[in-house]
């Protein structure tokens, strides 16, 4: 195994080919996330990624975009914007972790939305989660036929949707709008609704420049959508995601606080699942997290792990690897909500430097 580091700026068509074609070939690659499109915005607001070329002989088997921040730590693509990590391609085995992480520059690599197919995350992380979401590949109706023999949710949704069309008008969906009125009110929204929660919103930084550089995305092969569902004249929710042919990234969902318990959120995600489907696609992904209706109107989960490559001979590699030996044990003995909350804690203090 030999690894090369360049720059996504290096990134020529043929290299860009030969990533969609590693990528092509496993199901749980299909995330927009693990798309050579994503990376390349990403390189155009960040100058400190980068693309590890793993290669057997001459031929590149397996590429992993990266970040490489202070003391040789490196961070997936995006960061905490990405919903999904982990090697397009072959992942080496976790016998060559350390040749890896030689390899990309790196003392370690910590992950939070790692393919727990891949063995090389699963076998160095500390936590287990899913991400749960829709599976289209048997088609629409099939997919209402499962939710409805587990759950009332959709029957329930389709009152709602009735009840939002008598009380505010008409309603029309669009599967991308891109108005400018609509992207303002869709941060607007989304804004308030995390202020309350203590959480910035697309700050006035790369952030913020990467969501506008997706939006203007529009491609076969990738795009940045803002789908939009109005009542009448009014705009009533809208959600930002990104999606490929076989895949729809559920991201950033947003609606009109003022009609919460008519749940317009709810029924733009339902024409949402609708159009995935119409356009042939296999999968509409929720992202990580247990909210209630990820439980309720999904039919697949995809296992992830959290946790770190490291080199144990550098110090920030050890620290990281004493944090993975002590946490590991908890999930024995501690609830889903302490293990949580002890990951947490074990995250903040690795970031502020304090162990």
């Amino acid at each position: 195994m030999h690894i090369e580091t360049i720059t996504t700026r290096d990134l020529d068509p043929d290299l860009v080919e030969k990533w969609r074609v590693l990528q092509s070939q496993s199901e749980d690659l299909a995330s927009p996330f693990f798309s050579p499109e994503f990376a390349l915005a990403v390189g155009r607001c960040r100058n400190d990624l980068h693309v590890g070329l793993i290669r057997e002989g001459s031929d590149i088997i397996g590429l992993i975009p990266f970040h490489r921040r202070g003391c040789g730590r490196g961070v997936p693509v995006g960061g905490k914007l990405c919903d999904y990590q982990g090697i397009i391609g072959i992942a080496p085995p976790s016998a060559l972790m350390g040749d890896l992480l030689r390899g990309l520059g790196l003392s370690a690599f910590d992950f939070n939305h790692a393919l727990s197919a891949q063995p090389l995350f699963a076998e160095n992380g500390y936590f287990s989660s899913t991400s749960p979401g829709v599976d289209l590949r048997a088609g629409y109706d099939r997919w209402k036929e499962e939710v409805n023999a587990r759950t009332k949710a959709l029957k329930t949704l389709a009152r709602k949707e009735r009840k939002l069309a008598r009380e505010a008008g008409p309603l029309r969906f669009q599967v991308h709008d891109p108005s400018p009125e609509a992207w303002s009110g869709f941060q607007r929204w989304k804004r308030n609704a995390l202020k309350r929660l203590g959480v910035q919103f697309l700050a006035d930084g790369w952030d913020k420049a990467l969501l506008e550089d997706l939006r203007q995305q529009q491609e076969p092969s990738f795009q940045g959508r803002l789908s939009t569902l109005y009542a009448g004249d009014r705009m009533v929710a809208a959600h930002f995601g990104i999606t490929t042919p076989r895949a729809w990234h559920w991201w950033f969902p947003s609606y009109d606080p003022d009609l919460g318990n008519l749940s317009a959120g709810l029924v733009l995600m339902r024409h949402c699942i609708e159009a995935a489907a119409l356009e042939g696609m296999a999968e509409l992904d929720f992202g990580r997290g247990s909210e209630r209706y990820k439980i309720e109107f999904s039919n697949q989960a995809r296992a992830l792990s959290e946790g770190s490559l490291e080199r144990v001979t550098h110090p920030l590699g050890a620290l990281r690897w004493l944090r993975k030996t002590a946490q590991r044990p908890t999930r024995k003995f501690l609830d889903d909500r302490q293990v949580d909350l002890l990951r947490r804690a074990g995250n903040r203090a690795l970031r502020a430097g304090r162990l």
